[in-house]
């Protein structure tokens, strides 16, 4: 049997073609440009259709009233791409009329002292599935009940063994991950789930791996001024560059490195760069997912008194996250100490340090590395394994561990209420020489 392609299948095989690549100009068209990231998501299909509506049009028109439509198909299917991205540009004007573009602002001071962020009995709880149809088996207990409070010009550290759920809270307050209870106030206001631009710009985080945070294809200045194209919307390149060099004079950087690529910068430069890009958008909060961990001691140093000189500047709050206690206590003024995806000490720096009262805080501090040629026995260790965060002990989760010679029967029963030892210095323990 023959298949034989007759005029009329040809014809409507070109049409549906035309369509085709139609729609597909219609849908790049509109997405094209940095400020359609500004757009509401509901509008954009809406504003998709017309612009394929406007084209079709014209090429319906075409088809109905040029005798000749398919001699010159390849001009009239260009045309009617150039008059759906004509028509595109036409719809775009419109809808940013109804968007409020933000100008470029200097790095604005903050009042010190002002309550910025309020993390109340937070609970984050990563869902266990197995079997074909995924049934629900279990959660991991990332994060189960912690609350603190981050002001202005305070910085907040947060310590613990791997998995405790530090990155889990930074991961929430940034809006990464849902919550399963509990709230976090930004500013007095309910951060919300689905999370909105104006907290974007106000929350941003410095990553632990510069190399994996920055975009090696981008030069310095097209990374900096990514979140003020992002979020702002600003897109004149003279007022970029100017605010990018603003910027980077402020991580002491040189016009010079703005054109370069990051692998071209050590470790150092690249974590400023970070930085600077963590303040493009003049943000009140900053968190600090161990931001010196990846860096020599003497480059460690240089980039924590680059952080505390902004904050002294500036008064910006941090989440200072990090498991070295030594950074810690030069840079926190507050510190919660976190096991198993809950807080068991908060205090002053001076109060964990020097009055560590909580086990596991003792523990901490005694397992600390220190430089002895004499002596390179590990004089100190934490007995036991860390237990699972998916079926923690009954009572008190460091039990199973703790060596501590004030344990209780209570201690294996029951899970500790909030004490306090001092003013503003609190644990979880059930400990009975307090």
């Amino acid at each position: 049997m023959i298949f034989v392609i007759s005029e009329e299948n040809t014809i409507i095989f070109m049409f549906i073609f035309t369509e085709l690549a139609l729609l597909l100009v219609s849908i790049f068209s509109v997405n094209f440009g940095d400020k359609m990231q500004l757009v509401p998501k509901k509008k954009i299909p809406y504003m998709i259709i017309i612009t394929f509506l406007v084209g079709t049009l014209y090429e319906t028109l075409m088809f109905l009233f040029d005798l000749g439509f398919f001699d010159g198909i390849n001009f009239h299917m260009l045309m009617s791409m150039g008059v759906s991205v004509i028509a595109s540009m036409v719809i775009k004007i419109f809808v940013f009329r109804d968007i409020r573009f933000q100008e470029i602002q200097d790095l604005s001071v903050l009042e010190k002292g002002q309550d910025l962020l309020d993390v109340i009995d937070l609970k984050v709880h990563y869902p266990l599935f197995a079997g074909v149809i995924k049934k629900m088996i279990g959660s991991v207990r990332a994060v189960d009940g912690v609350s603190f409070k981050i002001k202005t010009g305070e910085t907040i550290g947060l310590v613990g063994e791997s998995g405790c759920g530090k990155t889990t809270i930074a991961k929430h307050i940034l809006g990464l991950v849902p919550r399963n209870g509990g709230n976090v106030l930004y500013r007095g206001d309910i951060i919300p789930l689905g999370y909105i631009r104006e907290l974007r710009q106000k929350i941003q985080i410095v990553f632990q791996d510069p190399d994996a945070s920055l975009n090696p294809r981008l030069k310095v200045f097209d990374a900096i001024a990514e979140p003020l194209r992002n979020l702002l919307g600003i897109t004149n390149k003279i007022k970029l560059r100017r605010h990018v060099l603003r910027l980077m004079e402020q991580v002491s950087l040189k016009r010079e490195h703005m054109d370069r690529y990051p692998h071209e910068f050590s470790g150092k430069q690249k974590q400023r760069i970070v930085i600077a890009r963590a303040l493009a958008c003049n943000p009140e909060l900053i968190i600090l997912d161990e931001p010196t961990s990846a860096l020599d001691v003497s480059v460690q140093a240089q980039i924590l008194n680059i952080l505390k000189d902004l904050q002294d500047e500036y008064g910006y709050g941090y989440l200072f996250i990090t498991h070295n206690l030594s950074v810690v206590n030069h840079i926190a003024d507050k510190v919660a100490v976190m096991y198993l995806g809950r807080i068991v000490e908060f205090g002053t720096v001076e109060q964990i340090f020097s009055n560590p009262s909580h086990p596991y805080s003792v523990a901490l501090l005694n397992s600390r590395s220190k430089i002895d040629p004499n002596n390179q026995e590990i004089t100190f260790a934490i007995k036991g394994e860390i237990p699972s965060p998916i079926f923690p002990p009954s009572g008190c989760f460091f039990n199973p561990r703790c060596s501590s010679p004030n344990r209780t029967a209570m201690c294996a029963m029951t899970y500790p209420e909030k004490t306090e030892i001092e003013p503003e210095h609190f644990i979880w323990c059930h400990r009975t020489d307090i």
